[in-house]
């Protein structure tokens, strides 16, 4: 079932709201992780980068969709 949120009368589709809030959480985990110089032990950040963005991304949509 496809899930829409309305929003000032403008009916958006419930991943994209989940999308841009999983950029805000990767963006801040981003930062966490460069001041505890993770990426240090890390062999590619930006894969590493995106694997993490997917995991938000898909543990927020489950709980959603579940």
């Amino acid at each position: 079932m496809h899930q829409i949120i309305s929003i000032f009368g403008i009916q958006i589709p419930a991943l994209i709201l989940i999308f841009l809030f999983a950029g805000i959480i990767q963006i801040l985990l981003n930062k966490v992780f460069a001041d505890l110089n993770i990426y240090e032990f890390v062999w590619h950040p930006g894969l590493f980068r995106t694997a993490v963005f997917a995991c938000i991304f898909a543990g927020f949509s489950l709980i959603i969709y579940k």
